[in-house]
């Protein structure tokens, strides 16, 4: 057990004398006990590949460590497919961001960054299927978790007006949401752009923009987000969209988004006729996923957490035994040209 000494102040602000008003409580943390951690996206255009760790303790100084000698089993439809094997051949160096890997959310130090391998399959996830990964260590209880990969849905009456004004185009789609299920959505969208110029001393320059691009909508199923977006006459703003379907369930669903083609200081941001790409991307994903998703969200809007307020939000886990996340994503992409 760890004795932690806690010092409240019950005065803050003292503009006379005062006396000491603070009180010590001793409180006794247990130790903390390591479990495997489990980090992974499973999606329908690249192959299997997860992240295996061990935990750290809230109040150690030590960062986690990657566990390199597990047995880290795959399953489709809970029919084995094959055991993973260690990439040692390339070696990631992963950041810790707010207490957790960056873009999963697992406990640890913040701001370090340490080595990590994956454990890869060649196999590439299908769509309409379940999948179970299963991790065994002689030192750690066994874990596991499971995520479904939903079917294809299909996109239809995409319009993209860039004419109608000049400040901004809009990009409006339609599909079928599937009645018998819950379903989850997001939408991002990225350039690849070019423009070459001439300033006023007569220079010749070339501006490159490559990247996603804030999207600006009204949709009510969107989540509101955004001061600037509230500001600027939208409920959202955000280069990524997601989604469920609960206000439109089994019912065909109209999305349109507007993207602006100047920042806030007047420079061209881009212009649609200067994009070489335009890359259109509509993903589903499970319930696992959503709710991680908006955990992390709530997570990060909570603030910190101090003795002027702030709240702890678990991020969610679908580990059994264990701590981390496996995600899947169907994504579908398509390429538009001016």
């Amino acid at each position: 057990m760890k004795n932690l000494n806690l010092l409240f102040l019950t005065s803050i602000i003292c503009f006379h004398s005062c006396g000491e008003l603070e009180t010590v409580i001793d409180i006794d943390i247990p130790n903390h006990e390591p479990v495997l951690v489990l980090n992974g996206r499973l999606d329908t255009d690249t192959n299997v590949q997860v992240l295996v760790s061990s935990s750290v303790g809230a109040f150690d100084n030590s960062n986690p460590s990657m566990v390199n000698d597990a047995d880290v089993i795959l399953f489709e439809n809970n029919i084995e497919v094959e055991t993973l094997t260690l990439d040692t051949d390339n070696t990631y160096e992963m950041e810790l961001n707010n207490g957790g890997w960056k873009d999963f959310g697992n406990f640890g130090a913040t701001n370090s960054f340490i080595d990590m391998n994956y454990y890869v399959s060649n196999y590439i996830p299908q769509q309409d299927k379940t999948y179970k990964i299963e991790v065994k260590h002689p030192n750690f209880n066994d874990i596991n978790a499971s995520t479904y990969i939903p079917d294809d849905i299909l996109i239809y009456n995409l319009v993209i007006d860039s004419t109608s004004n000049n400040d901004k185009i809009n990009f409006e789609f339609s599909f079928d949401d599937d009645a018998n299920i819950e379903n989850y959505y997001s939408i991002s969208l990225k350039v690849s752009c070019s423009k070459v110029y001439e300033d006023e001393y007569g220079y010749v320059d070339e501006y490159n923009y490559g990247g996603r691009v804030e999207m600006n909508s009204n949709d009510p199923s969107f989540p509101t987000n955004s001061f600037d977006a509230l500001e600027g006459g939208y409920s959202f703003q955000g280069e990524r969209a997601v989604f469920n379907d609960a206000l439109f369930n089994g019912q065909e669903k109209r999305i349109s988004i507007d993207v602006y083609t100047q920042d806030e200081y007047g420079y061209d941001e881009f212009e649609f006729k200067q994009c070489d790409t335009i890359k259109f991307i509509f993903s589903t994903f499970s319930d696992d996923s959503y709710r991680y998703y908006n955990s992390l969200s709530e997570q990060r809007e909570g603030g910190a957490l101090d003795i002027f307020g702030g709240e702890v939000v678990p991020v969610f886990t679908n580990v059994n035994n264990g701590l981390g996340i496996l995600l899947s994503k169907n994504a579908q992409e398509f390429n538009i040209k001016p």
